[in-house]
């Protein structure tokens, strides 16, 4: 196995090895470099359904079927990332996978099917560098702070039906996921790594500021997301897998393509009881 560093703190490509065939030990090496790295890459991988799910058990307890997003039929637990004539992708935002979940996931596997000739990149950070980054002063500011997450992004997306009645299903559904407080600043439950835990699409408000002051706070911090040095950036080709830790990093998806078919599927790993969240009530959210 050849596992090659593509930055200096998030990425890299692995070589010389088969998904759905790893030994126990070739396994523990990809569990530490999955650590090390935060995202791992692998081309050539013809995963069926079966070894897809089966990679996903390696790394603990799966997810259960996503509560928006489409998934195949002979199994749940696999969502289908699709973009088809006539259907091109939403608005795309910087995010930590299903922070709204109480237990947010601890990694996600996403195997690309068929892609458009050009374009569809993904780009992860790594938010323990950017927590690094943070001058003393701007640490200081969030160290005990804590904010509030929500699955308001999805209201109007793609992924929310709008009834005869105009009722939103984002709305019906988002009375089983209320909004839940989560400290800024979080330990890495396994490498003990500060994480900024915060993403643009699932934080919705900084507790104990106005929302004025919240807004303006947290754009401040979004935006070092945004910044290159603390990224990398996948080129996706058929049969190529990504492997990301979900609790240091963010992505984005890059929807550069317009309404070219484009079909990924992804299997998502249950988090870690340390990182679970508190009910979030109203009253708490202003100075």
């Amino acid at each position: 196995m050849k596992i090659q560093a593509l930055t200096e703190s998030i990425g890299a490509m692995v070589e010389d090895v088969v998904l759905s065939d790893l030994s126990d030990a070739q396994f523990a090496l990809l569990y530490q470099a999955f650590l090390q790295h935060k995202v791992l890459f692998f081309r050539d991988q013809g995963l069926t359904v079966d070894e897809h799910l089966a990679l996903g058990k390696r790394f603990g307890e799966l997810e259960a079927a996503h509560p928006f997003f489409p998934h195949l039929e002979e199994d749940n637990r696999v969502v289908v990332i699709e973009t088809a004539r006539g259907n091109p992708p939403g608005k795309s935002f910087w995010h930590t996978d299903m922070t709204w979940q109480s237990i947010p996931p601890k990694c996600s596997i996403l195997h690309a099917q068929h892609l458009p000739q050009q374009g569809g990149d993904t780009i992860w950070c790594d938010m323990a560098a950017v927590w690094t980054e943070l001058s003393e002063a701007e640490q200081e500011s969030v160290q005990d702070k804590q904010a509030v997450h929500a699955l308001h992004a999805f209201a109007s997306s793609r992924y929310d039906d709008i009834n005869e009645q105009g009722e939103s299903s984002v709305s019906k559904r988002s009375e089983d996921f209320p909004p839940l407080l989560r400290p800024m600043v979080q330990p890495h439950p396994e490498t003990q790594q500060s994480v900024l835990f915060i993403n643009e699409q699932f934080t919705r408000a900084i507790v104990g500021m106005s929302e004025q002051e919240s807004d303006a706070q947290l754009e401040r911090l979004f935006s070092k997301a945004r910044q290159t040095q603390h990224q990398v950036r996948f080129q996706w080709q058929e049969n190529s897998v990504a492997i990301w830790d979900n609790r240091i990093t963010q992505h984005f998806a890059v929807t550069d393509y317009g309404d070219e078919p484009r079909r990924l599927h992804r299997v998502t790993v249950q988090g870690d009881a340390e990182m679970a969240a508190q009910p979030f009530h109203s009253n708490a959210s202003q100075a």
